[in-house]
């Protein structure tokens, strides 16, 4: 149980941390009472309630979908994100809940996003119903909420306990739901099956091996335009690792794989494992000041932070042995990296890749409408985005949507930053939007991977 826990743990940090956007605060409120209505068709949606209390209601357009094709017919592939052309009082007003695991930094951002959505879309928030890590509770939670007519869930237990799960909203078929930070599983391994088994829902993430990948890539690029004339035999790499979870793991994988193609220089690779430390930034300043210290004939370091903490981490050492200017430390992840920002601190932490919270959030409370809506179902959902290796059992095609990803500089992360608020109709970040349009970045991610092809 206790190695379940760990890698659950570090599952909601790697699969968050890089939408990561709230405070540190965290509340648990409890499901409010009251009923709501499922139409279970398209055809069926009329007798909405009250409009936005976020924001101003669009006025009617008659369009039949969000994000509909140009002949009004729906498109499956967008359905699940917010129309600002579309009239969601026309539908019947449901109440969403976002259900976690445990309390914590990183479920309050999910749960600020989540209610910040729910009014756009015309929904009731039914609360942020935390379990205090039991998985009991998870499940008397969960059973309460749907006793108190709440329909539309965004589920965050651990993971797993999702075949636990799984048979009780199977009894009710006017709920729907979607997973949060880890993709839901079956737990069922075989020759054929990913690590946890066959998906049992659709999903929407990250691919945690090509972000390994883009950090030590742009780790490479800051090297050649700022020491171009370095050998890579004076430069160190570390990765940092958490071997216990298998996308943090991931990750080290993907940075591996790229600086052997480019330096290919196997003893000047470290892998920094927190496993028995933990995650936090003081388990990984005890994780990465040996390898800094013990290998002093570096004097360049190239550094795969992983997460927040553990950037911040190697930062802290590097600068105690003197090694700013010449080291660079990325991450998948940025919120810490933009408070530092903020504050006016710059240090070899110096980039992060990123998706805002928001961003995150969209797809996934949208899906859940889409499907009390009868618009879509959990198979036929984002048709573009099914693994064919990776889909379900039993003939499924749960698909598995990718998020759009961006680096955060010092120059440009403000921008980026208010450009999110002007998408989500929010105002998380307390930049200035002036100058900003609304075509200067993507909530899409517009290339299928190559991966995702039918096989045969």
């Amino acid at each position: 149980m206790k190695r379940a826990l760990a890698i659950l743990l570090c599952l909601v940090l790697v699969l968050s941390l890089a939408a990561c956007g709230g405070d540190d605060s965290s509340t648990n409120t409890p499901a409010n009472s009251g009923s709501s209505s499922n139409s279970g068709s398209a055809s069926a949606n009329n007798g909405g309630s009250s409009g936005n209390s976020g924001s101003e209601a669009p006025a009617s357009t008659g369009k039949a979908y969000p994000n509909a094709n140009p002949d009004g017919s729906i498109n499956l592939d967008r359905i699940g994100h917010y129309d600002t052309d579309y009239d969601y009082t026309q539908n019947p007003k449901y109440k969403v809940a976002y259900l976690v695991n445990d309390t914590g930094p990183l479920y309050q951002a999910s749960a600020d996003a989540f209610e910040h959505w729910c009014p756009l879309f015309n929904c009731e928030w039914a609360g942020y119903i935390t379990a205090g890590g039991d998985g009991d509770m998870f499940i008397t939670n969960l059973q309460n909420a749907i006793d108190q007519g709440v329909t539309g869930f965004i589920l965050d237990p651990d993971s797993t306990l999702f075949p636990s799960l799984y048979p009780i909203l199977e009894e009710y078929p006017e709920v729907q739901w979607m997973s949060m930070m880890s993709p839901p599983r079956d737990l069922v391994e075989t020759e054929n099956t990913p690590v946890g088994g066959s998906m049992i829902h659709p999903y929407v993430g990250f691919d945690n091996y090509d972000a390994g990948v883009q950090q030590a890539q742009k780790l490479i690029e800051w090297k050649n335009a700022t020491y171009p004339d370095v050998p890579w035999s004076e430069v160190g790499f570390i990765s940092m690792d958490y071997s216990l979870s298998p996308p943090l793991h991931a990750r080290l994988e993907g940075a591996k794989s790229v600086w052997m193609d480019v330096a290919g220089i196997e003893e000047n690779f470290f892998a920094g494992d927190a496993v028995t430390s933990g995650i936090n930034m003081q388990a990984g300043i005890d994780t990465i000041s040996p390898i800094i210290s013990t290998h002093s004939e570096f004097k360049y370091w190239l550094v795969v932070g992983l997460i927040d903490d553990f950037s911040q981490a190697a930062a802290t050492v590097l600068d105690q042995q003197g090694l700013t200017e010449t080291s660079c430390v990325v991450d998948f992840g940025g919120t810490a990296l933009q408070q530092q920002w903020d504050q006016g601190q710059e240090d070899s932490y110096r980039y992060a890749l990123f998706t805002a919270q928001n961003l995150y959030c969209e797809p996934i409370f949208g899906a859940v409408y889409a499907f009390l809506n009868g618009w879509a179902t959990p198979d036929t959902i984002w048709p573009s985005w099914i693994n064919y290796n990776d889909c379900g059992a039993d003939g499924h095609t749960y698909p598995s949507l990718r998020l759009p990803t961006v680096w955060l500089t010092h120059d440009d992360y403000k921008h980026y930053l208010e450009w999110t608020d002007m998408y989500a109709h929010a105002d998380a970040y307390p930049y200035s939007q002036e100058g900003i349009s609304m075509d200067d970045y993507t909530a899409f991610v517009d290339v299928v991977p190559p991966e995702y092809a039918p096989q045969g």
